[in-house]
């Protein structure tokens, strides 16, 4: 399985104009898991759910670039390992 990136977590949050304490608001989660996640913090990315994904782009994706939805949407699914028909 790829791997998932929270620096690329952290681009598109930042990408949405959302804070850490923003996002983790809305989403349900502490800023500091938040911070765990975006910092690739041992544990935090292997235990990352596709709820709190889904969640996390459900808040950003109003913002972003249609570059930054397709780059999305491309790691999802190699981390995921979910073909793409």
């Amino acid at each position: 399985m790829a791997k998932f990136s929270g620096a690329h977590l952290k681009s598109l949050r930042k990408e949405a104009g959302l804070t850490q304490k923003e996002l983790a608001s809305r989403i349900g989660l502490s800023r500091e898991t938040v911070v765990a996640i975006e910092n690739e913090y041992v544990g935090s990315i292997d235990k990352l759910s596709i709820e709190v994904v889904n969640s996390w782009w459900a808040v950003c994706r109003r913002t972003v670039s249609a570059k930054t939805k397709e780059s999305f949407k491309s790691q999802i699914l190699r981390f995921f390992n979910i073909q793409n028909s």
